[in-house]
């Protein structure tokens, strides 16, 4: 079966692209028998056939109609010149077989096609003309239109497809027809003016609402898109994802979010029950990262809907996926104020005890010790709470380990730590969580000086572990002791087994480790200065910065020449920033590319320079260190990040 449009079968050989639409019928091809035209030795092509066709031959009477099959290969070669680009061989050629049989569409097409393309306009009006000869229809009128609009002639242009509407104005497809041409064309003032015409036309205000919507968005005219989609949505509420997707690309590039709040802000006033309105306007909110302005309507949300505090919770997490951690928490404070025994509050309480912690993490080096430690306690408290609340909940185990290792990375308290870790371990011994206990209590033994307990530890669950992360892990942490120890070669050896698996989180780590190991020892037998390095990394991780900070000064002035002299100085800025001396950290990170500008941690420490100096309010010298990273290293693995906050800062600037 073929399909044919207007006469034209469509075929892969035959599609011509065209800006009008034509109705389609179904041809079935004729099931009879045929001969093959005299000279041919095998069957016709599908392509040949369906031009055939065209030309009004069947397969049956093909011997008697050779004149068509002359056409088809005089077709074929204009065709073959066209796809070449020799246009001008094409023409005549064309010229010649339209002469011979004007009322054959697919002529018609490419030669209009052929004259278009070497911007012969005129004759290609001239074959529009004579295709319209007595019988004009829209679609003709509003290709005619195209070609004038083509040529610069804009007022004979807009004048023709009005001519076209005056055809059949009480048609809803004579718009589309029109419309669909001039948005091919860009022309979007004129579009809007045949939809809106064609609205009042056919008494029909809800008419063309969507290509209306999208038309003035391409305009410009953001604030009356809005309107159109308030309208839709006002008789479909449910279309609110319809309406994200028409408006994600205008959004994604910045055009349009402000006019399209203030039409939404201003809606929800008049029709404040109506959610849907609502729900579109915090969606506006949080692409502009206004998410304290989403808080305000999605509150609204969860009331208006009687959600008890579900609509807030889900904004809670996606608040926190973009690190907003002041509007998350708030959210969730006010879910635990509102609504305490809702079936949201015991995830509520749990996640809340998870914000708080990420956020002193996060801002950790851009505040003070007093503002962490703040939300080190509002997380402690919240964990408490769940406990204390929820001794069933399936979070019961990942609260307790969460709260042990608070006691452990933000208090450094190693008694309350162990004691709620061995809690977890043995009353949760199955779950992951009591893997991850086990872990972290090794790691208590490692501060407190047992390495020989630690190690065991570690072992037992680098062998039994259920995560195989977590087993990774522990085998890392095994070559780190063997490092603290000074037994490099059986730190080497673990560290090959822990990054023969590339997809481990810690493989990484494991491959730094070997890599210093390779590269750092001697000069003399006893490989002092790598044995003091070791030293050093294992009081900075006891946290006694002062006693590593004194062993990395003694290695730089007792080795002032050795490799590991950059790993130095990158070790005591992090030091540095770990005590919150900002100002030492600062000039120590400044210190490395200087001194070691080939070193592997050159472009590590010009951004981490970079970012102090953005988190301590000078922009201005921020933005001279990345742009510092980008010339000397732009093929860090940290350019596209320091793009990143150049673009910000930038904007910022204005």
């Amino acid at each position: 079966m073929l399909l044919v449009t207007d006469g034209i079968a469509s075929s892969p050989g035959l599609g011509t692209r065209s800006p009008t639409r034509f109705p389609t019928r179904v041809v079935t091809q004729p099931s009879t028998s045929w001969s093959l035209p005299a000279g041919l030795a095998r069957p016709l092509p599908l392509v040949l056939v369906s031009l055939l066709l065209v030309l009004g031959a069947t397969p049956a009477t093909t011997q008697a109609q050779r004149p068509d099959s002359t056409l088809l290969k005089r077709f074929q070669r204009a065709n073959t010149a066209l796809q070449d680009g020799r246009t001008e061989r094409a023409i005549p050629l064309l010229e010649d077989l339209y002469s011979q049989a004007p009322q054959n569409t697919a002529f018609y097409r490419k030669l209009k096609e052929a004259y278009e393309s070497v911007k012969r306009y005129d004759d290609a009006l001239r074959l529009v003309d004579e295709r319209m000869g007595s019988s004009p229809t829209v679609a003709l009128h509003s290709e005619k239109a195209r070609l004038l609009y083509l040529k610069g002639k804009v007022a004979s242009a807009n004048e023709t497809w009005d001519a076209a509407v005056a055809l059949a104005p009480n048609e809803p497809q004579t718009y589309r027809t029109v419309y669909n041409t001039l948005v091919d064309l860009r022309h979007f003032q004129k579009a809007i003016d045949v939809l809106a015409d064609g609205r009042d036309t056919l008494d029909r205000p809800d008419a063309f609402r969507t290509e209306l919507a999208y038309l003035y968005g391409l305009d410009g005219q953001f604030a009356e898109s809005m309107r159109e989609y308030v309208a839709l949505l006002a008789e479909s509420p449910d279309r609110v994802t319809y309406v994200q997707n028409r408006l994600q690309t205008f959004v994604d590039q910045g055009q349009g979010i402000e006019a399209s709040i203030r039409v939404l802000e201003e809606t929800v006033r008049e029709t404040p029950l109506n959610q849907s309105y609502r729900e579109l306007l915090a969606w506006l909110h949080m692409e502009q990262e206004d998410y304290a302005a989403a808080f305000d309507v999605y509150r609204a949300l969860d009331r208006l809907g009687d959600r008890q505090g579900q609509v807030l919770f889900q904004f809670a997490r996606r608040a926190a996926d973009a690190q907003r951690y002041d509007v998350a928490t708030q959210a969730c404070e006010v879910i635990l104020e509102r609504y305490p025994e809702s079936g949201v509050a015991p995830n509520t309480r749990k996640i809340l005890g998870d914000l708080y912690r990420q956020w002193a993490e996060h801002d950790a080096g851009s505040t003070t010790l007093a503002q962490d430690s703040v939300r080190y306690d509002q997380a402690r408290t919240a964990y408490e709470t769940f406990l204390q609340s929820h001794p069933g909940h399936s979070g019961y185990p990942d609260a307790l380990l969460q709260l042990g290792t608070l006691h452990l990375d933000a208090y450094r308290a190693l008694d309350e730590a162990e004691a709620t870790l061995n809690q977890l371990v043995s009353n949760h011994g199955q779950t992951e969580a009591a893997d991850e206990g086990q872990y972290h209590l090794a790691r208590i033994a490692l501060f407190r000086d047992s390495l020989e307990r630690a190690r065991l530890l570690f072992s037992r669950l680098a062998a039994s572990a259920q995560s195989s992360d977590l087993a990774d892990r522990a085998q890392y942490e095994l070559a780190l002791i063997h490092f603290y120890r000074g037994e490099f070669d059986a730190a080497m050896a673990r560290t090959k087994a822990t990054s023969k698996n590339p997809s481990a989180d810690v493989a990484n780590d494991a491959i730094a480790l070997k890599t210093l190991l390779q590269e750092n020892k001697g000069p003399d037998s006893l490989n002092t200065a790598l044995r003091t390095y070791a030293r050093a990394r294992l009081l900075e991780r006891r946290h006694a910065h002062d006693r590593a900070l004194t062993a990395l000064d003694t290695l730089l002035q007792d080795h002032p020449r050795h490799p590991l002299t950059d790993n130095v100085r990158f070790r005591q800025a992090e030091i540095h920033l770990a005590r919150r001396d900002t100002s030492a950290a600062l000039d120590a990170f400044r210190a490395v590319p200087e001194r070691h500008p080939r070193s592997p941690y050159a472009d590590r420490s010009l951004f981490r320079a970079a970012s102090l100096l953005e988190a301590s309010g000078r922009p201005a010298a921020a933005l001279d260190a990345y742009s510092r990273l980008l010339t000397e290293y732009p093929k860090s693995l940290l350019a596209s990040d320091a793009r990143g906050r150049l673009r910000a800062l930038r904007q910022t600037q204005g």
